[in-house]
């Protein structure tokens, strides 16, 4: 089996059953309630999410929701999907990206599709002076797969410039 494969399979894998695995937690025993973790940085807690990544457009209409958060993401997923199989063997860190992408894809389209919402739980702030909106390991999954991807190009895009 070709290593790109085995990285997809495995870290897709592992980032979706970690991601529904703490959702599902999160859901059963923090409903209504939050847990501090590490006071004045980070809580748990149960946030259902009905718009697009941290809680962007949760005011659009049913309809064109369905068609926004559900065809959209899958749109996406087929082209993810596309570019990994043209990938040449030895492109791992475009592979770990890829495949963090479409794992945190996969974990919040599941989670529209079963619930209706997204279950968000990381509470990441500073007191009252930093909050970010709260998120989940699907988010955090495809915030760290865009980043290698950047960062990937960038260092190539240097590499050109230097040789």
């Amino acid at each position: 089996m070709k290593r790109k494969y085995l990285i997809l399979f495995s870290l897709s894998g592992l980032i979706l059953c970690l991601d529904q695995l703490t959702k599902h937690l999160v859901k059963m025993n923090l409903e209504g309630g939050s847990i501090s973790l590490a006071e004045p940085f980070l809580s748990l807690r149960y946030v259902p999410n009905s718009g697009f990544a941290f809680g962007l457009f949760h005011r659009v209409p049913e309809p064109l929701k369905d068609v926004f958060f559900i065809g959209v993401p899958i749109f996406a997923l087929i082209l993810i999907v596309l570019i990994f199989i043209k990938l040449q063997d030895n492109q791992m860190m475009t592979s770990i990206a890829l495949t963090s992408i479409l794992g945190g894809a996969v974990g919040n389209l599941i989670d529209r599709i079963h619930h209706g919402y997204v279950i968000d739980f990381l509470d990441v702030h500073w007191g009252n002076i930093f909050h970010l909106p709260p998120s989940n390991v699907a988010d955090f999954a495809i915030i760290i797969g865009v980043l290698i991807m950047f960062l990937t190009t960038l260092m190539q895009d240097r590499v050109r410039q230097l040789g």
